[in-house]
């Protein structure tokens, strides 16, 4: 077999699925589970206006190791017909109870479409899959409808090379944009995410004086600050960036 002809086609296969987008896609990009509810569903949608596909639904910790112990996707696979929605629960099981019951505990939730079978011969169907950050929040830490994560319990400190976060809350805190302006990214900037209680860092070079922080909140929004530090002073200054 021609091995150039085979890497050739791998090439392909790989920028492909890179482009590709997946047919059945879940209703939000990240969940909250509250301790206080005995479950949360995830509303998946069959985008293809001809085929029914099927969904299957599992759960992995924080290590990607899959688990139905803490929580469990009701049911673990479902057909969804063309253009229709269905739900799946996602069920707490008792040992929930032995989660730390001051902080979040991070899971994931994974669903994989599997599309029908192909008519034509020698045709190949590529199965994607979503993976969406699933925090269980304890009660004692839950939030009201309206407020927001703390996120004034961030700080953030700056060397010659690199920005320290340090999360000084029960929640898991996401850094979805690190820019100037809330449009421009800083180049090398990435998606940073901070445990409770702990410390996270990016390594940017060039940090300007003056740049933008974006918290994703639990809906999926970013929470915009406006940053200021510098060399002499490393220790960051932020403020909420006035919406409209």
């Amino acid at each position: 077999m021609n091995l150039s002809f085979v890497t050739k086609g791998l090439l392909c296969l790989m920028s492909l699925s890179g482009l590709a987008h997946a047919t059945v896609s879940p209703d939000r990009t990240r969940i909250i589970f509250n301790a206080s509810a005995k479950s949360v569903s995830v509303r998946l949608t069959n985008q293809s206006k001809t085929d029914p596909y099927l969904a299957q639904s599992w759960i992995e910790d924080i290590h990607g190791k899959k688990t139905r112990e803490f929580i469990s996707p009701v049911p673990p696979l479902l057909r969804i017909e063309p253009d229709e929605q269905a739900q799946v629960r996602l069920m707490a099981q008792q040992r929930l109870n032995q989660l730390p019951a001051d902080r979040e505990t991070l899971f994931y939730y994974n669903v994989r479409e599997i599309p029908p079978k192909a008519e034509q011969q020698n045709v190949m169907q590529i199965a994607m899959q979503s993976r969406l950050k699933l925090f269980w929040r304890p009660k004692a830490i839950e939030l009201k409808e309206g407020q927001y994560l703390p996120l004034d319990k961030v700080t953030l400190s700056r060397s010659a090379s690199n920005l320290v976060f340090k999360n000084g809350s029960p929640y898991y805190i996401t850094v979805g944009y690190i820019g100037l302006n809330g449009k421009t990214l800083l180049p090398g900037a990435e998606s940073v995410m901070i445990a409770p209680f702990a410390e996270a860092s990016q390594k940017l070079a060039n940090l300007p004086a003056e740049f933008h922080i974006g918290y994703i909140g639990d809906y999926g929004g970013l929470e915009m600050f406006k940053v200021s530090c510098n060399a002499v002073q490393p220790t960051c200054q932020s403020k909420p960036v006035n919406k409209g």
